[in-house]
C-alpha cells in the first residue's frame, strides 16, 4: 500500500512539474518538434509563394507599363526646307514703323504624307521688339492658322508650310504684313497667303 501511494505521488510531482512549464522529457520534446516542424515549413512555403508571385505580378505590371510608353519609331521623312536655313532668324527693320520683326523657320514634329513619301510640316516663329530691345510680341504660326480666314481648306492641308518672308507697308500703321508660302510636295505647286497682325500678335485678316 505504501508503494502505491508513492507511484501516485510521483505521477502528481510529475504533471504537476509539466504545468509549472519544467524541462520536459525528451521523449515529449521529440513530439512537439514532430507537430511543430510542418508548420513551420507549411509558412516558409507559403511565404516564398506570395514573393514569388508579388514578384512576378510587379515584373509584369512594369513591362505593360513600358510598352505602353515605348515612342513610335521615327519615319524617314523629307523636308522643303534646307537644314541650315532651319532655327536662323530673319530680320526687318521699316524706317517708319517702332518695332523690328525677326522670322524663325522651324521644323514641326509632325509629318505631312503623301503618296511620294512624308515630309515634316514646318512653323514660323515671329517675334517683334521695339528699337529699344524691349519685347512686344512672340507667336509661332502654323499653316492650319490659316483655315480661320480662307474657305480653302483642302488646298491647305495638302500642302505643306515652306517659306515665310515680311513684306513691307511703307506706312505708320500697327500692324505687320507677313506672306506665307505654301507647296504640296507631290505637284509642287505653291499657294501665297498674306497675313495682317497688329501688335498684340493677333492676325486681324488673311487674303
Amino acid at each position: 500500500m505504501f508503494q502505491s501511494v508513492l507511484a501516485r505521488r510521483r505521477r502528481s510531482v510529475h504533471v504537476t512539474n509539466n504545468i509549472r512549464g519544467e524541462t520536459l522529457n525528451k521523449y515529449e520534446l521529440c513530439g512537439m518538434r514532430n507537430v511543430f516542424l510542418p508548420v513551420i515549413m507549411a509558412g516558409l512555403l507559403a511565404a516564398c509563394g506570395g514573393a514569388d508571385t508579388a514578384q512576378k505580378e510587379t515584373t509584369a505590371a512594369t513591362d505593360t507599363t513600358q510598352t505602353a510608353v515605348a515612342p513610335p519609331a521615327p519615319k524617314n521623312c523629307q523636308s522643303l526646307i534646307a537644314a541650315d536655313k532651319l532655327g536662323k532668324p530673319d530680320e526687318y527693320q521699316e524706317s517708319g514703323k517702332p518695332i523690328k520683326v525677326a522670322l524663325t523657320m522651324n521644323q514641326d514634329t509632325s509629318t505631312h504624307e503623301t503618296t511620294g513619301g512624308c515630309y515634316f510640316n514646318n512653323t514660323v516663329t515671329v517675334q517683334a521688339t521695339k528699337k529699344s530691345g524691349s519685347p512686344v510680341f512672340k507667336r509661332t504660326l502654323l499653316k492650319d492658322d490659316l483655315l480661320y480666314f480662307t474657305k480653302n481648306d483642302e488646298a491647305i492641308e495638302r500642302s505643306v508650310l515652306q517659306k515665310v518672308t515680311y513684306k513691307p507697308t511703307f506706312n505708320g500703321l500697327k500692324y505687320i504684313t507677313l506672306t506665307m508660302r505654301l507647296q504640296e510636295p507631290g505637284t509642287r505647286k505653291t499657294q501665297d497667303y498674306t497675313i495682317f497682325m497688329n501688335y498684340f500678335g493677333e492676325i486681324i485678316k488673311v487674303r
